[in-house]
């Protein structure tokens, strides 16, 4: 099945359900697939065939899976772009893309006359929710467009891109990752096997679209279930949404989680709907989940994956988030669970060959939702998948029942001395600390050693920690070598919007001017 045809089948089969919930906005699977093919004949309209790229910068909403859907009907490639990015660094992946059509959403108006500045070519620009300078209005081409099924004259294969996502550039330049029909709709059948979907579904788009976790809303269309948007996120609007469209399931960051539960109105909304939270990008702090769970009273589902893998490539089942029990139970929390249905995954050393049980090494993965490759970066390309398996630049080991636990990104890993040092050992550890709200750790230049290990900490209000009290703390708790030689305080640490660590930001002062980053 192609992408498109997953949207088609929906719409035949439910008709008159509920297909997506955007602002004031409601469309049956009918209405929503209408649309879709409207936006479609517009673009072959404007010239747009098989293989072509169309941006898009728009907050969630239902215009936005309406162009991945319309792109991909006509075999086209959805290039979703983060609105939270700068003009210029909008303008820039537009130019890498080689996109011929922007949905640009007036939402963002504030950057869209400098980012055409810098924009190479003489593209054509589409404005969603309101009317912007040199753009089609988005409903106009909805009304005058036909709404029958698009035709084209190319076959479109299952191996065709479809959807290009760039990674957020956590260790430098963006990536455009090239995502296949094939990936998509073989990530959606594993999900909706692991999370038991079903047409009851009703999914809250919190996490934006222009990020992998797009996904989900798919996953939603798929069986027939119905697709709530929410803009931007709001701790009581959520809450709202869940209440009134009694939301079923949504995906959340670990952050996200916290600050549902710690709204000051939070026990005024009926939330008895919801079944199911999944969360992913960071790990859970223990307090935060304990609370959730006892607080949204549903079930929680951890997963594990990268954009390369379209995503999801591990998974803590509901039945794992075990808070009280036999501690080899307990402790899988700290894990991103075990692979996926229809996904291998294995450590393996710096010679390609699988690590025993506890041995720290690369997590490596192969099944049909790896990546078709980086754009126009062919050598990155050939680094990262070898023989099928796309090396993650993950690290982490594996217990004697399976379980995942990350030690940390290959490229963040420090060698000091003849020592390695995974600095999420050394962050979790600081993290443990009365005082502490975050913390990161990076190696910086050291002329005798390689590197020495930096912890950057940021103070919860009103606490007095100091770098000696760090210090010690790391010497009693973990081996002497990896604790920190010294410790910096700032008010905020550098983190993307699904609240990743930007530990590039951080190291750039210390090996600026260097050759070697490491």
């Amino acid at each position: 099945m192609l992408l498109g045809e997953s949207l088609v089948r929906t719409s035949k089969w439910y008709p008159d359900k509920t297909a997506a919930v955007s602002e004031n906005t409601r469309l049956t699977y009918t209405e929503f697939n209408r649309r879709t093919n409207a936006i479609a004949n517009a673009l072959i309209k404007f010239g747009i065939r098989p293989h072509d790229h169309v941006a898009i910068i728009c907050q969630n909403a239902s215009q936005y899976l309406e162009v991945v859907y319309a792109a991909a009907k006509i075999g086209a490639v959805a290039v979703c772009l983060n609105w939270r990015l700068s003009a210029k660094e909008l303008a820039a992946l537009i130019n890498h893309s080689d996109s011929k059509v922007v949905f640009y959403s007036k939402k963002y108006e504030h950057m869209f006359a400098a980012m055409r500045k810098d924009v190479k070519a003489d593209l054509r620009y589409v404005a969603i929710g309101g009317a912007l300078e040199g753009a089609v209005d988005y409903e106009k081409l909805v009304e005058t467009n036909g709404t029958d099924e698009p035709k084209i004259s190319v076959n479109i294969d299952e191996n065709d891109t479809v959807i290009m996502m760039y990674t957020s550039g956590t260790t430098g330049t963006p990536k455009g990752v090239m995502l296949t029909h094939k990936n998509m709709i073989s990530n959606a059948v594993n999900t909706v096997i692991e999370f038991q979907a079903g047409r009851d579904l009703v999914y809250l788009n919190i996490l934006p679209l222009f990020h992998i976790a797009i996904f989900l809303p798919m996953n939603c269309v798929m069986v027939g279930g119905t697709n709530v948007f929410l803009p931007e996120f709001n701790p009581e609007t959520a809450l709202a949404l869940i209440e009134r469209e009694k939301v079923t399931f949504t995906g959340c960051a670990p952050a996200i989680v916290k600050f549902l539960i710690e709204t000051p109105n939070f026990k005024k909304y009926n939330l008895s709907s919801l079944r199911l939270v999944l969360y992913a990008a960071a790990p859970m702090p223990m307090a935060v989940i304990t609370k959730a769970i006892e607080d949204l009273k549903c079930d929680f589902v951890q997963v594990f994956g990268m954009t390369e893998t379209s995503p999801v490539t591990h998974t803590l089942t509901p039945e794992e988030h075990i808070l009280e029990g036999p501690e080899y139970k307990v402790r899988r929390l700290g894990s991103v669970g075990r692979p996926i249905i229809n996904v291998q995954s294995k450590i393996v050393d710096d010679d390609g060959k699988e690590c025993p049980v506890g041995v720290v090494g690369e997590i490596v993965d192969k099944g049909d939702t790896i990546m078709k490759g980086y754009y126009k970066m062919p050598e990155a390309t050939a680094e990262t998948i070898k023989d099928g398996w796309l090396y993650t630049g993950d690290m982490g080991y594996a217990d004697e029942y399976g379980y995942v636990y990350l030690a940390d990104r290959k490229k963040d890993m420090i060698i000091t001395g003849a020592e390695n040092v995974y600095p999420v050992e050394v962050e979790m550890c600081i993290l443990k600390m009365s005082g502490i709200a975050d913390v990161a750790v990076i190696g910086i230049p050291d002329d005798k050693w390689g590197e020495t290990v930096k912890a950057i900490v940021v103070r919860k209000p009103g606490a007095n920690v100091t770098a000696q009290d760090v210090i010690d703390h790391c010497k009693a708790n973990i081996a002497s070598f990896k604790k920190p030689q010294t410790v910096d305080f700032v008010d905020a640490l550098p983190r993307n919007v699904m609240g990743k660590m930007q530990k590039h930001i951080l190291r750039e002062p210390y090996w600026a001017g260097r050759k070697r980053k490491i």
